[in-house]
């Protein structure tokens, strides 16, 4: 039994339909053969059946052209020849001997008593016979019709035969259609409605061998492919996403799938690619910052010089006003000495001495307020360049550098502006040291009138008047130096606080390098 199932499970659909169609094929043939022989039977007797007929009204047809006294020869020849032909037309049923019995009756009484009553005159016996004949004659008809109402009954029970087994034989095929393809194609159908919707896990189930158990064998083998592809792709992502950007899945793509393979390869190369660029970009942010932290603690370190330099002039400038100060007073003594020159002409001798002096202090105080403006000169000089780096540095760091360059530039032009400041005030201090030469000159030229007081007082009033005027402009001079000290103080505390803003910033992107290091760091870019 089992290898019969196993057998019938073996066979295919096709085989099975083409079985079915042959068995109709035969049936149809059967049948058809059996529908011609009963056709060609069913006319010959029908023929027969005719032709019995012929022979009964002709045989009576004969009787009574005979009665008539009428030619009956050519009656009688039809009636003959029919006999004759009946009886090699139909040889079943009763009928044969039916026929036999009458063509011997016809031939052995009928024919004698056509004899007799053209002797005779009489009649009466061949009436009686004639009777009798034509009882024979019509059970022969009737023997004849029933074998063909047979033949005709046997053709309506061999189509309805016919209807019936087409009936079961598309029955058969539809039954077979159905439970070999279209409920397995359905059930299919909903395996891959499933499968379109994700369920790739779901075996599809088919026991049997025919052409839809390959069909599932090679949508199953399909499944395991893609469901293949899926947990590989899956699997890449995984380890991608752990941060090994190297490795690779031994997993061989074929067909149009390949081209995943290749765009899974290209993807995990870009990443690479990418984060080591991105390493490398780190590490340069990492360099460009800590150059930016060192140029801004030499800017610090500068504008703290520089603060102390300015400080020092502010000492200076003020020393020199008050010497400036005492120069007034002693020119004002000088000129009170003046008008009293006949009662002390040393003592005004003395005060100029002094003033002298005073003009030798503040010759000494303007230098080494020179030697400073240079010192602030230098400086400013230094922090132009040191801005300069800072931007060279900002451009390298790229976008992360952006706030150092707009600090960079703002160094620099208060730098420049310093640098402009400092002209001013070593143009002022020239302008100073010459009124001071000036005054020197004069208070020599004052003392030399002393000695010749005695002469000329007026030239001595006119001259300690000059060396008054020039000590004003002197002290004026000095006041408009030390308002562009505070000036330049204030720009180097300017300068000050941008370096600790640079600094501060730089130790941000210093830590910002790291961790964009450290995350970096992360993926596995290289083979080990």
């Amino acid at each position: 039994m089992s290898k019969k199932a196993g057998k019938r499970a073996d066979i295919t659909i096709a085989a099975s339909i083409k079985q079915s169609l042959q068995k109709v094929f035969f049936l149809i043939f059967a049948v058809a053969v059996l529908i011609a022989v009963s056709l060609t039977m069913f006319s010959r007797y029908t023929g027969v059946v005719n032709s019995a007929g012929i022979v009964r009204g002709g045989s009576q047809r004969v009787i009574k052209q005979v009665i008539a006294r009428a030619d009956e020869e050519k009656a009688l020849t039809a009636v003959d020849t029919n006999l004759a032909k009946i009886k090699q037309q139909m040889r079943l049923g009763k009928f044969p001997k039916s026929r036999d019995e009458v063509e011997a009756y016809w031939n052995s009484t009928i024919k004698k008593d056509i004899e007799e009553f053209k002797k005779t005159g009489d009649f009466t016996v061949l009436l009686e016979d004639s009777e009798t004949l034509f009882q024979m004659t019509n059970q022969m008809v009737n023997h004849a019709q029933e074998l063909v109402d047979v033949i005709a009954v046997g053709l309506y029970v061999i189509l309805a035969i016919f209807v019936l087994a087409c009936f079961y034989m598309i029955r058969l095929v539809s039954i077979i259609f159905v439970n070999s393809v279209a409920n397995p194609i359905k059930e299919l159908e909903k395996n891959l409605n499933d499968m379109a919707e994700g369920v790739l896990s779901q075996e599809f189930v088919y026991e049997k061998k025919d052409e839809i158990g390959k069909l599932y064998e090679i949508l199953n083998h399909m499944r395991l492919g893609i469901l293949s592809y899926i947990r590989d792709i899956d699997n890449n992502l995984t380890v991608m996403a752990g941060g090994d950007l190297v490795s690779k899945s031994d997993m061989k793509y074929v067909g149009d799938y390949l081209h995943i393979q290749e765009n899974l390869t290209h993807i995990r190369n870009s990443f690479s690619t990418e984060f080591k660029h991105m390493d490398e970009q780190a590490d340069q942010v990492a360099i460009s910052a800590r150059e930016v932290a060192k140029i801004s603690k030499n800017l610090e370190e500068g504008a703290m010089q520089q603060t102390d330099s300015i400080r020092t002039l502010q000492e200076k400038i003020n020393t020199t006003l008050e010497e400036n100060t005492k120069v007034d007073t002693y020119v004002e003594e000088a000129r009170k000495s003046s008008d009293d020159t006949s009662q002390s002409v040393e003592q005004t001798r003395q005060q100029m001495n002094k003033a002298v002096e005073a003009m030798k202090d503040i010759i000494q105080a303007s230098q080494e307020i020179q030697n400073i403006v240079k010192a602030l000169d230098d400086i400013t000089s230094e922090t132009s360049l040191l801005s300069l780096n800072a931007s060279i540095e900002a451009a390298r760091a790229g976008e992360a550098g952006r706030g150092f360059a707009i600090v960079a530039e703002n160094v620099s032009k208060l730098a420049v502006e310093s640098s402009k400041q400092t002209d001013i005030i070593a143009q002022l201090i020239d302008n100073a040291l010459e009124c001071v030469g000036r005054g020197t000159k004069i208070v020599n030229e004052a003392a030399e009138s002393l000695n010749r007081i005695s002469d000329n007082t007026q030239i001595v009033d006119e001259i300690i008047s000059r060396l008054n005027e020039q000590s004003k402009v002197e002290h004026e001079l000095m006041e408009e130096i030390n308002e562009l000290s505070i000036s330049i103080l204030d720009v180097v505390t300017d300068n000050s606080a941008i370096s600790e803003e640079c600094a501060s910033s730089s130790s941000e992107l210093i830590d910002y390098s790291g961790n964009l290091k450290d995350s970096v760091g992360k993926f596995i870019t290289t083979h080990s």
